[in-house]
């Protein structure tokens, strides 16, 4: 099944690897699993994204 969230541990090259899921009343997979990050690491990845997204923004 194709998937669009990379941000869930089953996508896999767009891909859902699991056989089989759930959807909830939203539409959306009830399985998603999103992996823990590191919240130094998490929020260097975002001040970096949004120091480039400014600068596009200019």
């Amino acid at each position: 099944m194709k998937c669009e969230n990379n941000f869930c541990i089953y996508q896999v090259n767009d891909k859902c690897i699991l056989d089989k899921v759930s959807i909830d009343s939203l539409g959306m997979c009830a399985e998603c699993i999103y992996p823990d990050i590191d919240k130094k690491i998490l929020n260097q990845a975002k001040s970096q994204l949004l120091k480039d997204y400014q600068k596009i923004k200019l």
